[in-house]
Order: structure tokens, then C-alpha cells, then sequence
């Protein structure tokens, strides 16, 4: 199955502890959507999410794991409780192939928020150990600055 990380599991050792099978394929590039943070529906938890943004790009890594993997993580994300859900994504990766793939979203957030403090590190330590784009990088430390 393939999964589009871009928040906190882009770090390896963080998709690891819920998807030990996950496997990096490459880095990959949402387009149109901004990386930003919100609060779930019902306000219990906050986490990074994809708004809509018209020539903007969310980069992050695109993985291969297991079905049963895959199960795992959409417990540890309560998608049964509508903390987050799945979300088709069409990603586009450096060597110009156009990919689809699944990510998580928060589905009807009920307002903005910020990076939760658990994110900050493994989310740079991602990008960063995955080569993203070093224009990125430099947006997601001043987004995560203030976090």
C-alpha cells in the first residue's frame, strides 16, 4: 500500500514505531495543498493537515508498507473516532512520474492550532535525512519557529 508522510512520519524511525514495514520510495510533492495545523473535529487532539492552497506545494515521503501496517497507523490516528481520515493524493516525485498515493487529514477541523511539540523534531529530522527540497526546509523551520 502506498502512503504520502508529510508531517512527523517523514522520519523514519517515527513511521517505524506503528509501520515497521514501511519503506521510503522517494521523496514526493503534493501539489496545491499547504501544510498547516489544526484541531480534530472534536477539539480533543491537534496535528498537521493539508489546506487547500492553489500553486502551493507540501513535500514529504513517499512510502510502501503492508496492509496490517496500514491498519495500525489508522488506529494510532483514532480514524475511528474521526480524529483524522484518509485522503487520495495525487503526488508528483523529482524524476517527473505522477503517483497516487493515501495521506491523512483532519476531516472538519474545528480551528486552527499549532505544530504539537512532538512533531517539531521528528518533522525537520525527516526533511531533512530525506533531502527535501532545501527551499522547504527553510519554510517548515520558520513555520515551526513559533511552535
Amino acid at each position: 500500500m502506498n502512503y504520502f508522510a508529510y508531517a512527523n512520519l517523514m522520519d523514519i524511525n517515527c513511521i517505524h514505531g506503528v509501520a515497521p514495514s514501511a519503506k521510503a520510495l522517494s521523496i514526493a510533492c503534493l501539489r496545491d495543498y499547504e501544510l498547516t495545523f489544526g484541531k480534530t473535529t472534536d477539539g480533543t487532539y491537534n496535528g498537521a493537515r493539508l489546506a487547500p492552497s492553489k500553486g502551493a506545494e507540501t513535500w514529504g515521503v513517499h512510502y510502501e508498507l503492508s496492509e496490517s501496517d496500514m491498519a495500525a497507523m489508522d488506529k494510532n490516528a483514532g480514524t475511528d473516532q474521526g480524529h483524522w481520515a484518509h485522503k487520495s493524493v495525487v503526488l508528483h516525485m523529482p524524476d517527473g512520474q505522477v503517483v497516487n498515493s493515501t495521506t491523512y487529514d483532519i476531516p472538519n477541523p474545528s480551528g486552527p492550532s499549532g505544530a504539537p511539540a512532538h512533531y517539531i523534531e521528528p518533522l525537520l529530522k525527516g526533511a531533512r535525512a530525506n533531502n527535501l527540497p532545501p527551499a522547504y526546509i527553510e519554510k517548515l523551520e520558520r513555520l515551526l519557529k513559533g511552535a
